[in-house]
């Protein structure tokens, strides 16, 4: 067999070991994807049901860089909290060695059995038989892309520049470095102790050269994390680092101990064990200890983490008109508290118009900005409050104008505003970005146009501010009837979609009506600062 020939059948193996993981994983997800929010929120309530979550997960994704990327995505949309997810990542390392103990068994002449058995389930069998037959499918065609490797890799005995290569493996920290490089290349743990598996079998390393590897593995698993991490909140970026930190120090400690864990490796898998099986039992012996040894003081990990990635803390809102010596003057008070107010609508105006960029883009940290800015919100209402409170003590509020009571109705008006972005727009978010639910293209274009006179009908309110024009005021209300009217309109238009042959708006029906409704009722509140205008107006005739 010519070099050309060895290069085209590891490739190939490779190809088919990781086509058929993405079969096996496939089938998993469909068939028990529906179940893990209900495994997700039994689970993580306590340290040892977060270990068995990520050995679960870790089995549906058949990847633990996968598995670590989906828990950096729950940390980042609030759905599960850094000490939830430590535990999770800790059990994710202990799934990843299931898949190398199952490629341990050497049934690469039985591969096309499963290959065929898994393919006419999958075909022609119903519901859960089809699923079951594609997680076969997955495990016959990994087997035989496993069979390739090993059986492209024999010959390279006989190669003396990859023997002379190999022996640079035989430094304990180039072999990790190894790892660490060649996992981070293809993202996959499992596909690279495949490969290492391969290679021993074939008599190209001994087991004791592997361990290193193996090691390097283990860290190289933390790079996609790391990588899907940069653009997530801070609490992403600290369950990224996190789980390097568990990996690294379990490294740095078992790499002192490469003797000893070859040994134990062989006495647990027995003298006659089989090096694919040394190495199977390596990986999971590494990763059982790491999580014993690191589980209890997981708390001090996060601790650790948020201090070396500290949230953004929110500063507290320091108003910049309503000063202290302003309570000296008390007829100063109007122009600069319609400052304050003012400052308050434009920063609902910017939540407003980013509350739907989660379901458009998908965008997770949004929903920490909209979070954000809400508290600024209240903020800005509470340190109102505190200036009038404080401003009662020098001016009796008889002697107060009626347009402080009128910025005041506007505050309230502001904050609901900013309380429907920010907890049941958000908490749809949430739920939308845990989900691969899409919008059809007619949903989409209809939300946005929606959102846009929203937008604008807010911004109306706020130009109320400076005149408090009753015709002004009339032509919000008349808009605000127009857009009611709209948005019946679109929702029987959903409804129509809904009912047509191969509709896409079946699954994301819910939030479609749900995020038209929070959006009237936005434009509602904006509209009563009108109402409140045209109310004063008509008591003065």
């Amino acid at each position: 067999m010519d070099v050309f020939q060895i290069i085209i059948q590891l490739i190939g193996g490779l190809g088919l070991f990781l086509f058929g993981m993405e079969q096996l994983s496939t089938g998993m997800k469909n068939l028990a994807g529906r179940r893990m929010r209900h495994i997700l929120d039994k689970f993580t309530a306590s340290k040892g049901g977060g270990v068995i979550f990520g050995i679960l997960l870790t089995l549906l994704f058949q990847s633990s860089s996968a598995a670590s990327v989906v828990m950096v995505g729950f940390v980042d949309a609030a759905i599960l909290s850094l000490p939830q997810t430590l535990a999770v990542m800790l059990g994710t390392g202990i799934g990843t060695t299931i898949t190398a103990q199952l490629i341990a068994f050497r049934i690469g002449s039985y591969a096309l059995i499963f290959v065929g058995t898994g393919f006419f389930l999958k075909a022609f069998g119903r519901s859960q038989w089809s699923y079951g037959g594609q997680i076969i499918l997955g495990l016959g065609i990994l087997f035989y892309g496993m069979d390739l490797m090993s059986a492209g890799m024999r010959p390279l005995q006989d190669v003396s520049i990859f023997i002379n290569w190999l022996e640079y493996l035989k430094n304990p920290f180039l072999a990790i470095v190894a790892g660490v490089m060649f996992t981070a290349l293809i993202q996959s743990s499992a596909a690279f102790i495949g490969i290492v598996m391969a290679l021993t079998s074939s008599g190209l390393l001994t087991v004791a050269d592997a361990l290193p590897l193996i090691l390097g593995t283990n860290i190289g698993t933390t790079v996609t994390a790391i990588l899907s991490s940069v653009n997530s909140s801070a609490g992403g970026r600290q369950l990224a680092l996190a789980n390097t930190l568990f990996r690294v120090a379990g490294v740095v400690v078992m790499v002192f101990l490469l003797e000893l864990w070859e040994q134990v490796t062989v006495y647990i898998s027995g003298h006659d064990a089989s090096e694919g099986r040394l190495l199977a039992n390596a990986h999971t012996i590494f990763n059982v200890v790491m999580t014993l040894l690191f589980l209890p003081v997981t708390g001090y990990i996060g601790k650790t983490v948020k201090w070396l990635i500290p949230r953004k803390e929110i500063k507290k809102v320091q108003l910049n008109y309503l000063t202290p010596e302003l309570l000296e003057s008390p007829g100063m008070t109007l122009p600069l508290l319609k400052k304050e107010v003012q400052d308050m609508g434009k920063l609902v105006v910017v939540m407003v118009e980013q509350a739907l960029v989660p379901f458009f883009d998908r965008e997770a940290k949004i929903l920490d900005q909209l979070r954000e800015n809400e508290k600024k919100v209240d903020g800005y209402r509470e340190e109102i409050n505190r200036f009038l409170v404080r401003l009662n003590e020098k001016q009796s509020t008889d002697d107060w104008s009626d347009d402080i009571y009128r910025f005041l109705h506007v505050v309230n008006e502001l904050e609901q505003i900013a309380d429907i972005v920010s907890v049941n727009i958000a908490r749809q978010g949430d739920k939308w970005l845990d989900s691969n639910i899409h919008f059809s293209e007619e949903g989409e274009n209809e939300l946005r146009e929606y959102h846009q006179r929203c937008i604008k009908q807010l911004a109306r309110a706020l130009q109320l501010l400076d005149d408090w024009q009753p015709e002004k005021a009339m032509k919000m209300k008349r808009k605000y009837r127009k857009y009611a009217l709209m948005a019946y309109e679109m929702e029987m238009q959903h409804y129509k979609r809904l009912l047509t042959p191969s509709s896409q708006s079946v699954e994301s029906s819910k939030v479609h009506i749900e995020l038209l409704n929070l959006l009237r009722m936005i434009n509602s509140h904006a509209t009563n600062i009108a109402r409140m205008v045209i109310m004063e107006d008509d008591s003065n005739i």
